[in-house]
C-alpha cells in the first residue's frame, strides 16, 4: 500500500504550521484535508479510517469501487461483508475514525478519504484494547510513526502482538519490555491487527506547537 497525505487549512498556511510540521507528520486541528490510498487488482489491502468525513457510511467513503467489489470488517471473532452494487454497498456499513477494514476490487485504484482530523489540538483519543482479542485498528489522527514512537504511542504489555498486513500474509510485531520487535513504520490510513496481554487504553494525543 503506498499512502500519499496531505491537510491544507487557511490557518495552517497562515501561521507556517504545514512546513513546520511536514517532518513529524503532526498536522493542525480543525482542518480538513485528505489522505489518498491505492489498491491493487484482485487483492486484499487492508485500510483504517484516517479522518472524519462528517459521513463513514460506505457509500461515501468508497464511491468510486466497481460493482463486486468486497469490504471486511472485523467482529472481534471473524468477518462481516459488504458487496459494491452498481448504486451503493449492500450492507452500507459505517465506519469511525480508526476502524481497520480490507477492501478487494478486481481494477487498480486509488481511494481518497476527505474529512477532518478527529480531536482538536491539544484533544485526546481513546482506544480501547480487550486483553486476549484482536482488534483491527489504524491511528485516528493521521500520522506517520514508529509503533514506539511518541505521537503513535502504541504503549501496550509486554507480549502483546502486531500484525500488519503484506498484500499475501502478516507480518508480526511483539512488544518487549523497551520495545516492539521489529519496530515498524504505520503510515496514515494503514490498518493493523493488534492482540494484547492486558485489557489497555491506547490514548492519541494531537499536539501542534
Amino acid at each position: 500500500m503506498r499512502t500519499k497525505t496531505l491537510l491544507l487549512s487557511a490557518v495552517a498556511l497562515a501561521a507556517g504550521l504545514l512546513s513546520s510540521q511536514a517532518q513529524s507528520n503532526v498536522y493542525s486541528a480543525n482542518i480538513v484535508g485528505y489522505v489518498s490510498v491505492t489498491n491493487a487488482a484482485n487483492q486484499y489491502a487492508l485500510y483504517a479510517l484516517p479522518l472524519d468525513t462528517g459521513s463513514n457510511v460506505l457509500s461515501n467513503l468508497l464511491p468510486s469501487e466497481p460493482t463486486g467489489s468486497q469490504v471486511l470488517i472485523w467482529t472481534g471473532s471473524g468477518y462481516s461483508g459488504s458487496t459494491k452494487t452498481p448504486t451503493s454497498w449492500s450492507p452500507n456499513f459505517t465506519l469511525t475514525p480508526g476502524e481497520g477494514f480490507f477492501l478487494k476490487a478486481n481494477v487498480n485504484g486509488t481511494n481518497t478519504f476527505v474529512g477532518s482530523v478527529v480531536v482538536p489540538n491539544g484533544g485526546s483519543i481513546t482506544n480501547t484494547f480487550t486483553s486476549g482479542i484482536y482488534s483491527l485498528v489504524g491511528s485516528p489522527i493521521p500520522y506517520t510513526d514508529t509503533l514506539t514512537g511518541t505521537n503513535l504511542n502504541l504503549q501496550v504489555a509486554t507480549g502483546s502482538q502486531l500484525l500488519i498486513w503484506t498484500g499475501t500474509g502478516y507480518s508480526g510485531s511483539t512488544k518487549t519490555p523497551t520495545s516492539w520487535s521489529p519496530n515498524f513504520t504505520v503510515t496514515p490510513a494503514q490498518g493493523f491487527f493488534v492482540k494484547t496481554t492486558a485489557t489497555t487504553n491506547w490514548i492519541q494525543t494531537l499536539n501542534v506547537q
